[in-house]
């Protein structure tokens, strides 16, 4: 009997055997013109994100499906203004910590009751709900860098680790808790996996030494926690060339962890062995987006060949973005439904 696409995945994130390695690509906002529906309405209704993302799902056959609010969607929950565009993701206005010494006043704010954090919980148990049974359900929240980041702002948190590192220790003791919470309450929804974004953390971003004595410490004590709170797949999503801290993301005891095209397949890998899950690693702008369907097939089946028997789910390295063509999802999908495993 044919696996579903919820058992492909969980028997991956399980150590076990499947028939074909399983295809969940990071696409959410990018299924919205597809499907014919203005991003305004993607990120401002439960009902319409819900449908695109089933949508989705039956349209290509994935796997499994990852459901965002975008980078603001902490910020917001606790109060920071944001503006959303006819086309396009929520936009950021106001940075909370403008000032470092505000962080006082943003305790005892209830992040689940803010901003679009009712809509994105409703959204992701609506398409729970719906196709939850066969589908595997990737629901993502933001790290506490990134977090912070869209609290004090990109720039002024990258001086702060210079300049402020004790405010900054605090900051992400906070963002750290905001995600807890937050990843405790969204357990209810039915998703299976939770999925903390960290782009800041990347090497492109801040140095390996940084990462190691700001954040590694949190995204330990963060994993452990959501997972002894229930959740049975937790996974952590940080772009670029993230070879040099490959090793402390594996100490954090994470499920799964996604790589960016930067990072060769078999050189993480060999860092990897079968101790973790990897996701990735297609290229999702210069392949996907403007690609044309026969490279992506050929992408995808190398990457199949390449990867072989490995503990690995296929998926665009980052998000695939709006404006991707149907045709090049469809290649995509058909390809890595294509390769399957021989025993």
């Amino acid at each position: 009997m044919e696996l579903s696409g919820r058992e492909r995945v969980s028997r991956v994130l399980a150590g076990e055997g499947v028939d074909r390695l399983p295809l969940l690509p990071i696409v959410h906002a990018g299924l919205a013109p597809l499907c014919g529906v203005a991003l305004g309405d993607f990120f401002g209704s439960a009902e319409v994100m819900a449908r695109v993302m089933v949508w989705g799902y039956r349209q290509f056959g994935f796997d499994g499906v990852q459901l965002s609010m975008g980078v603001t969607g902490e910020a917001e929950a606790l109060g920071a203004a944001v503006e959303q565009p006819r086309e396009g993701a929520p936009v950021l206005k106001q940075h909370l910590l403008a000032n470092l010494a505000d962080l006082a006043a943003l305790r005892g704010r209830d992040p689940c009751r803010g901003g679009r954090m009712p809509l994105f919980f409703q959204a992701v148990q609506k398409v729970a709900q719906e196709i939850g049974d066969r589908c595997f359900i990737l629901a993502t929240l933001r790290g506490p860098l990134l977090a912070g980041s869209q609290l004090r702002g990109v720039q002024e948190v990258l001086i702060d680790l210079i300049e402020r590192p004790e405010e900054v220790e605090e900051l992400l003791d906070f963002t750290t808790e905001i995600a807890l919470q937050l990843g405790r309450w969204l357990l209810a929804s039915g998703a299976h996996g939770l999925v903390l974004g960290e782009a800041t953390c990347s090497p492109n971003f801040i140095s390996p030494a940084f990462y190691r004595r700001f954040v590694l410490p949190r995204h330990r004590h963060l994993v452990a926690a959501l997972k002894a709170a229930g959740w049975q797949a937790v996974g952590l999503h940080i772009c670029g060339e993230t070879t040099p801290i490959i090793a402390d993301i594996l100490s954090t005891g994470v499920d799964f962890m996604d790589l960016d095209y930067q990072v060769p397949a078999q050189k993480a890998l060999s860092l990897v062995g079968d101790r973790i899950v990897l996701r990735g690693n297609l290229d999702p702008s210069a392949m996907l987006r403007f690609g044309t369907p026969a490279s992506i097939r050929a992408q995808t089946q190398a990457l199949c060949r390449e990867v072989g028997r490995a503990r690995w789910i296929v998926s665009s390295g980052c998000d695939i973005p709006p404006g991707t063509p149907m045709e090049n999802l469809i290649a995509l999908a058909q390809a890595a439904r294509g390769c399957c495993l021989k025993s």
